[in-house]
């Protein structure tokens, strides 16, 4: 097991990808991470050891060493009813694969209960690029470019400038009822090939879109882009001048896990 208070052990798990991306917010936007009590489990031995602590935890993610073919999700509600199955489906597909688990900081919600999923890419000294899906959606439809229901290009010089008031002016995309109702559905489907029962979540995806509320939009302006600006020398130093956020929220925040460094943002950028 690895731990991320150890501090010998923080350093191996930056060598994983999904790992390294939780570790850099909460190295540089700690404010914005929800996550606590990061874990690392390497093998299905070391998980029947420890089964009864290590399905405590409340959330889980899979990961393998930087380097390798990258483990793409194994797709479950999000919240914890014994892990056996998943690292064994992990070490089926790679042998070098991991379980990461970890809690959060307020009481998960339903994958479906969420106002946002956000994704902001960000090119020091050179611009902001944000890709939104709206209410009952999450940060799956974004990290993975599935879809899109709102996009936003904010020059690096309007950080400064940009507040509530004035952030719908850098908006460039708002998709169409037509187009939601697409996507709609398939987000339908996706929830329902997880397990989840449509009587309880379908309602909370709107049938008309409903855009992205306000207090979602100033939490970001004060929690990410406004920090930039105090940061930005530290990212250069960092060799984080190119990166991005991607999540979704609980209640009324943003709380993204992952700030995915130069290396995994243009792994993304290249599928």
């Amino acid at each position: 097991m690895l731990n991320i208070n150890n501090k010998e052990d923080k350093e191996k798990m930056k060598k994983y990808y999904r790992t390294s991306d939780m570790i850099n917010l909460l190295d540089f936007f700690p404010e914005l991470s929800p996550v606590t009590d990061l874990i690392i489990v390497e093998n299905l031995d070391e998980y029947l050891s420890n089964k009864k602590y290590f399905d405590s935890f409340k959330q889980n993610r899979v990961d393998t060493l930087k380097g390798r073919i990258p483990i793409m999700s194994i797709e479950n509600s999000g919240k914890s009813n014994g892990f056996y199955e998943t690292i064994k489906r992990v070490k089926e597909i790679d042998e070098e694969g991991v379980l990461v688990l970890f809690n959060i900081d307020s009481e998960p919600t339903e994958r479906y209960e969420r106002y946002a999923g956000i994704s902001i890419g960000i090119d020091v000294n050179e611009s902001i690029y944000i890709d939104a899906v709206s209410k009952g959606f999450d940060g799956r439809e974004v990290s993975k470019s599935i879809c899109n229901h709102e996009r936003y290009y904010i020059p690096w010089f309007d950080i400064r400038k940009c507040t509530i008031e004035n952030f719908k002016n850098y908006q460039t995309f708002i998709i169409n009822q037509e187009d939601y109702e697409k996507t709609r559905e398939e987000r339908i489907k996706f929830l329902t090939s997880i397990g989840l029962e449509k009587e309880k979540f379908l309602k909370y995806i709107p049938k008309v879109y409903e855009p992205i509320p306000d207090f979602i939009w100033n939490d970001i302006i004060i929690n990410v882009i406004k920090k930039l600006e105090k940061i930005e020398d530290n990212l250069i130093n960092c060799d984080l001048s190119h990166f991005a956020i991607s999540g979704h929220t609980e209640g009324r925040h943003w709380k993204p896990w992952g700030m995915f460094d130069k290396s995994r943002y243009e792994l993304i950028n290249q599928k």
